[in-house]
């Protein structure tokens, strides 16, 4: 009988995360439920979903974990600094397709810093909003131990939208779905 109760509670545990698979109605990471709330970024140019549960990150966490001078202008992160989703704006008008090639040129910056990176997964795309998106995926390693790491680029009409998300290795299945839609749903003010 052990079993059968066992299996009871995992169909009831399924049953509940797959009520839960939008920004709007929130998702699962792991077993904690993440909620989402539409916020305006870079003087309310950028609008995008982020995590209800995710704070400014202080400056003095920030210097630690991000000590270059090029860290993101604007870091969310979980109350315990473990997952971080990080802004920048760069000023730069790009031509249809170029995207794909400003992505290529990050990913060999990022080679030519630290040559063990190896470049995962990535993907030319669009936003729900129709702007170009060019993302890349690596393993890095920092303070926390190794992270899964994106880089995000997204062509708007005057600036490029460069997103960071990072987590701990182990966390990465938990929010590679969120992730990608929290990217997918920013929007540009027209």
């Amino acid at each position: 009988m052990a079993y059968l109760d066992e299996e009871i509670l995992e169909s009831k545990r399924r049953m509940e995360h797959e009520k839960y698979t939008t920004l709007e109605t929130g998702i699962y990471a792991g077993e904690e439920l993440i909620t989402f709330k539409k916020i305006s970024l870079f003087n309310e140019l950028i609008h995008i979903h982020l995590p209800e549960q995710f704070v400014l990150m202080p400056d003095l966490i920030k210097a630690v974990k991000y000590p270059s001078q090029n860290a993101p202008e604007l870091i969310m992160t979980s109350l315990d600094s473990t997952v971080n989703i990080g802004f920048n704006l760069i000023p730069l008008v790009l031509k249809d397709n170029e995207i794909a090639l400003m992505s290529e040129q990050f990913q060999n910056g990022l080679k030519n810093v630290n040559p063990s990176i190896i470049i995962k997964n990535r993907s030319d795309t669009k936003t729900i909003q129709g702007n170009e998106m060019s993302w890349f995926a690596y393993k890095g390693f920092h303070l926390d131990g190794q992270s899964y790491n994106r880089v995000y680029l997204i062509r708007l009409r005057k600036n490029i939208l460069h997103g960071i998300f990072n987590c701990n290795l182990q966390e990465q299945e938990n929010w590679i779905q969120i992730i990608e839609q929290i990217f997918l749903s920013v929007e540009e003010e027209l």
